[in-house]
């Protein structure tokens, strides 16, 4: 057989054509593939249709950092890959795909990786104290000469009750920590001390939630310190003993009155009560008279109808809808077919003692935020003394018109100090921190970080429906077989009539 004849014959010149072809549109493939995956985790370029929308920037967290012109860095201790496919990528997937949105959101945030293991003293600086640490999970947060420096576990919520994570909050951590390292006047909220308060580590979750919705937390000796001109809100955390009032030797010393020029100032005073010590503040109880509500103290609310405890003392509580406190969490509540369980455990009822504009100067409202079911009861000394719907959250307002604008001072009374009791707050199935995340919302400042919510993991299934998954499923299975049936259909045709 002549080899120089068959080389040059149709059959091997055709049959090259084709495999030389082929051969070029699979490498072409493949290029294209490597430089699209290429650019796509470079620009997030993505469709997100998980139900919660984990890997999607919400519109708070645009508006809220919309206004931030300082140069923020994001630093990761481990390279890319180990963060998308490492032994803790499970995790830092989540935490590295928020900082490359925020990236490309916004121009003046920079994401760096670098190998801790490599790289050891580029992260010295970061060292605030010699008990900070940098491993290769951490990932820091800088502006300036603000640093701080996150564990990956901060940026996940777990249950209280196993440990386990069970939602990821990570847009929320980023924004707070770059208003944190940003500003210098964050609002400040501050836990009053000195009288037996809860501020110590079973309160450690509701600072931390104050904290993640930025405002600088503090705690204050109203007895020595006077209120900050930057403070929003005051919080009276379940205190044995009483406020010290006109009784003080030295006006300096009149904590009372502090409250009373605070409020002036249109802040927010947030208290949490006990039923067993209401009876010891009469300073603070008739402060709050003045503001239209009113303890009842040693006694307590039973509800065995709508409790989630046995004995019926931990209420869940009724949602308001004509109220004007029923506007704190009309957001939580509007389209939902079932409303979350919010629990006020062992609480007293809290008597709303005028109605509105009942104040000496007409200038007052009050209403009730959370209120029992009907089918509670009032226990006192053991003996039930009263049925019907009770008081369990209170607002009172105090509007004032300065310059053609309307301004207000807030006070809300909470007869539960378990009210914000951790397992509360951290349980995905009550909603009593998003009421206090709307409560800071309403009364502290404009923009809060209330609106960034947690994103659940129970609840990441795609959100598209049989129809449309099946649309997608015809697409993308014939979308590919008919690039090759219209490539082969070319090829035929040019050998055909060739």
């Amino acid at each position: 057989m002549n080899r120089n004849g068959f080389f040059k014959t149709k059959s091997f010149r055709y049959g090259s054509t084709a495999t030389a072809f082929t051969a070029a549109f699979i490498a072409v493939v493949v290029v294209f593939n490597i430089i699209f995956t290429a650019l796509a985790n470079r620009y997030m370029w993505y469709i997100d249709m998980t139900k919660e929308e984990i890997f999607t920037l919400c519109d708070a967290t645009k508006e809220i950092l919309a206004d931030v012109d300082e140069e923020i860095n994001i630093y990761f201790a481990s390279e890319p890959d180990v963060l998308m496919q490492g032994d803790n990528s499970i995790y830092s997937q989540f935490v590295y795909n928020t900082a490359l949105q925020l990236e490309t959101e916004f121009d003046n945030v920079h994401v760096t990786c670098k190998d801790i293991v490599k790289n050891r003293s580029f992260f010295e600086r970061f060292r605030t104290n010699t008990a900070t640490e940098i491993y290769t999970t951490s990932v820091i947060v800088e502006s300036g000469t603000e640093v701080i420096v996150y564990g990956l576990q901060s940026f996940f919520t777990t249950n209280p009750d196993d440990g386990s994570v069970w939602a990821y909050s990570g847009e929320k951590k980023f924004v707070s920590a770059i208003l944190q390292v940003t500003s210098t006047e964050l609002p400040i909220v501050y836990f009053t001390s000195e009288h037996g308060e809860s501020i110590g580590q079973s309160a450690a979750e509701l600072f931390n939630l104050f904290a993640e919705n930025g405002f600088d937390v503090r705690t204050i000796n109203l007895a020595k310190e006077e209120i900050d001109e930057d403070a929003r809100i005051v919080i009276i955390n379940n205190p044995v003993y009483d406020f010290i009032g006109a009784e003080a030797d030295d006006e300096s010393a009149n904590e009372i009155r502090k409250l009373d020029r605070f409020l002036d100032k249109f802040g927010c005073l947030l208290v949490f009560a006990d039923p067993d010590n209401a009876a010891r503040l009469n300073n603070l109880s008739e402060f709050l008279e003045e503001w239209g509500v009113g303890f009842t103290p040693d006694t307590v609310i039973r509800d065995t109808e709508h409790s989630i405890s046995t004995d019926g003392m931990s209420v869940v509580a009724k949602y308001e809808t004509t109220t004007l406190g029923s506007s704190i969490y009309k957001d939580l509540t509007r389209n939902l077919d079932t409303l979350p369980k919010t629990i006020s455990r062992y609480s007293m009822p809290i008597r709303i003692l005028w109605e509105e504009g009942g104040s000496t100067s007409g200038a007052r409202d009050v209403s009730a935020i959370l209120t029992t079911y009907d089918t509670a009861e009032a226990v006192y000394d053991g003996a039930v003394t009263e049925t019907g719907s009770f008081n369990l959250l209170t607002l009172s307002r105090e509007s004032r018109i300065i310059d053609n604008e309307e301004y207000y001072s807030y006070v809300i009374v909470s007869g539960s100090s378990a009210f914000a009791d951790s397992k509360y707050l951290l349980s995905n199935a009550y909603a009593n921190s998003d009421i206090l995340s709307s409560t800071m919302k309403a009364t502290g400042r404009e923009k809060v970080l209330a609106d960034i919510k947690f994103k659940v993991f129970d609840d990441t299934t795609l959100d598209i429906t049989t129809a449309e998954a099946n649309d997608w499923t015809v697409a993308m299975t014939l979308v590919f077989p008919a690039i090759a049936a219209v490539t082969g259909l070319v090829i035929w045709v040019r050998r055909k009539h060739a």
